[in-house]
């Protein structure tokens, strides 16, 4: 027997349809390089996610730190986590950080100015030391100075103590805009073993041009760096637009008046969040495979 439903549920239903359809609107209507959602992705429909046959793995560990407004002090605390990390985890691959970690993410231009640095420079020179005692990849998010400009940037160094990337945020948030950064158009494509990685920072999920190399790149994981106070989402459109994993580091506690979740996770290329942890600072260990 089929049910119909009343007049009055029907209207909410459709209400709340043509809603999505108008915040969709104004969203995209903003900016020639946002996203739209298409409704399969709205909808979240769960797909299972099967490998017949496994020709690759890759160990990674997931980090969220809680910064603290002194950059050497968050250094300090970045370098040990590695050798923790390293030392508790032998058979770990990468490392992953969240978003700005040498500081807090939302700031006056001065104060990011003050804590910016170069890349090369002394900050990824010790991240080099480690990856190359370790025998690991990282990757972190600083703010860098770089010809009079200052960027919000990930970093990405190899077991041999290499910078093989630096990705420069390509979508601002306001809070990136106050603080003086300047947007780059760019797309990072790198090899971690097998698997081919592109970089993205936080907003740059939302960017059309960025999403769209990376799909034509055939990319298997989006390597990210975020800081965020989301809670856990009941899937991930970011892996299933991209049929790639997502590496999601964050960052956790109160800055200035902002609070982030703590919220790091992995999920497959179907969009299914396969590990997570939320509300304090954390790592955990995940065996990518493909």
């Amino acid at each position: 027997m089929t049910s119909k439903k009343d007049p009055t549920e029907r209207d909410f239903i459709t209400g709340h349809i043509v809603l999505l359809f108008i915040i969709l609107l104004c969203i995209t209507g903003c900016e020639d390089d946002y996203l739209t959602i298409n409704a399969f992705e709205a909808e979240g429909t769960t797909i299972d996610y099967n490998l017949p046959d496994t020709s690759a793995t890759l160990n990674v560990a997931v980090v969220s730190l809680q910064a603290s407004k002194q950059k050497n002090d968050n250094i300090k605390t970045i370098l040990e986590y590695i050798e923790s990390i390293a030392n508790s985890n032998p058979g770990v691959e990468l490392i992953s950080f969240g978003e700005s970690m040498t500081g807090w993410y939302a700031g006056t231009p001065s104060y990011i100015s003050e804590i910016a640095e170069p890349i090369p420079g002394q900050f990824t020179d010790s991240l080099a030391f480690y990856a190359k005692k370790h025998g690991v990849y990282i990757s972190i998010g600083l703010p860098e100075k770089k010809d009079g400009r200052l960027y919000n940037s990930l970093v990405v160094i190899n077991p041999d103590g290499e910078i093989i990337a630096v990705h420069r945020k390509n979508t601002l948030t306001p809070e990136d805009e106050s603080a003086g950064y300047s947007p780059m158009r760019n797309a990072n494509v790198i090899y971690i073993h097998e698997f081919r990685a592109g970089l993205m920072i936080c907003a740059d999920v939302n960017g059309l041009w960025l999403t769209k190399q990376y799909i034509d790149a055939d990319i298997d994981i989006i390597l990210s760096a975020f800081a965020s106070p989301i809670g856990l989402p009941s899937f991930n459109l970011i892996s299933r637009r991209m049929d790639a994993w997502q590496i999601f580091p964050n960052r956790y506690g109160k800055e200035n008046g902002d609070e982030y979740s703590g919220l790091i996770y992995i999920s497959d290329p179907a969009g299914n969040i396969v590990k997570h942890h939320i509300g304090s600072v954390s790592y955990f260990t995940y065996t990518i495979a493909k």
